[in-house]
C-alpha cells in the first residue's frame, strides 16, 4: 500500500460512483499523505472536494483530472494535476471542450444504434444513465455517454448482441463517432492553466518498454511526470519506468484508480515516498476548504 493515490474517480465521472466525502474518509483512516481526485475530462466535483475537505483537515489532497486525447498512436489518458482547484476562465475553456465531446460522444452511439434499427435514443440512454448517475451529475453535464460495461450490458439484455464481442462487432458498423479532442488542443490549455501533465497506466501506451516510444510520447505530450506504479503495471515495468523518470527529471506518480468505493483498493500501489516528496515540490497541495 503507498502512503498517497493521485488516481481517484467519484461519481462525478461517467464511470465511477464513489462519493468524494468517501475518499477523503479513506485517507483520513489509512493516515494517507495525500489523495488526488481525478475525474474523467472534468472536475466538477470540486464542490464536493470542498465540503469533504472541510470534514477532513487532515487530510491533504491535490487539485487534477484524468483527460483523455487523441493522438496518432490512438487515445492517450493523462492525469493533469496542480489545476485550480475553483474553476477559473482558462479551466472553463477546457473543460467546456470535454463537455461538448462527451455529449457529441453519447449523441452519436444513440444515432448509430438508431440507424442500424436497435432502439436506443437520446431519451433511452439518458434512462440508462439515471439508472447509475446522480442527478446533480446528470443536471452538469447532461446527457452523455455510458459506462462500457453498462452499455454492453444493456445492449445484451436488449438483444442488440449476444455477448461483448458481439457487441464489439456492432460497433465496428458505427460512422461518425466523436474521437477525443487532439493533445495538441488541449495541452496547452493545460499547461496555461499551471497543469501538470503525467501519462496514466502506460504500459499499453509505451508498448511496456519500447524506447523510441517512451521519448515520442514524452516530447509530444510535453510529459511532466509518468504513473510508475498502477494496479495494470507489474512491478519490473514499474522499475523501469522510474528509472526512465530519474533519466529524463521526470515525475513519478502512483494510483489505484479506483472508480466503486473499496477501502481495500483504495491506494493499492507501490508508489514511494520520495515520489510524493518530488511532486509536491512542484504541485500544490492543500488541507481543508
Amino acid at each position: 500500500m503507498a502512503s498517497f493515490d493521485l488516481h481517484l474517480h467519484t461519481e462525478w465521472s461517467y464511470d465511477a460512483k464513489t462519493p468524494v466525502v468517501d475518499y477523503f474518509r479513506f485517507a483520513s483512516e489509512k493516515k494517507s499523505r495525500a489523495i488526488a481526485i481525478t475525474d474523467h475530462h472534468l472536475m466538477d466535483a470540486y464542490e464536493d472536494v470542498l465540503e469533504s475537505a472541510a470534514l477532513y483537515p487532515e487530510v491533504g489532497y491535490l487539485s487534477g483530472s484524468e483527460i483523455s486525447v487523441k493522438c496518432e498512436f490512438g487515445p492517450i489518458d493523462l492525469v493533469c494535476l496542480n489545476l485550480p482547484r475553483r474553476p477559473t476562465p482558462e479551466t472553463e475553456e477546457l473543460f467546456t471542450i470535454y463537455r461538448n465531446w462527451q455529449i457529441a460522444s453519447g449523441t452519436a452511439a444513440s444515432r448509430n444504434f438508431c440507424a442500424l434499427g436497435y432502439d436506443f435514443d437520446d431519451e433511452k440512454r439518458m434512462q440508462l444513465l439515471r439508472s447509475y448517475r446522480p442527478e446533480k451529475a446528470i443536471a452538469k453535464q447532461g446527457n452523455t455517454h455510458v459506462k462500457y460495461e453498462l452499455l454492453v450490458d444493456y445492449c445484451i439484455r436488449h438483444g442488440f448482441c449476444s455477448d461483448e464481442e458481439s457487441y464489439i462487432e456492432l460497433r465496428k458498423k458505427f460512422t461518425g463517432m466523436v474521437p477525443y479532442p487532439s493533445y495538441d488542443q488541449v495541452i496547452p490549455l493545460v499547461k496555461a492553466a499551471g497543469g501538470v501533465v503525467i501519462i496514466a497506466h502506460p504500459v499499453r501506451y509505451f508498448l511496456e518498454n519500447d524506447l523510441k516510444r517512451m521519448d515520442t510520447l514524452r516530447e509530444m505530450f510535453q510529459l511532466d511526470g509518468i504513473e510508475c506504479a498502477h494496479p495494470s503495471i507489474p512491478e519490473e515495468l514499474s522499475v523501469f519506468y522510474r528509472e526512465y523518470c530519474v533519466k529524463h527529471g521526470l515525475l513519478s506518480s502512483a494510483g489505484s484508480d479506483l472508480h466503486d468505493p473499496v477501502i481495500e483498493k483504495f491506494a493499492a500501489s507501490d508508489g514511494k515516498d520520495e515520489w510524493l516528496d518530488e511532486i509536491l515540490e512542484r504541485v500544490e497541495i492543500y488541507h481543508g476548504a
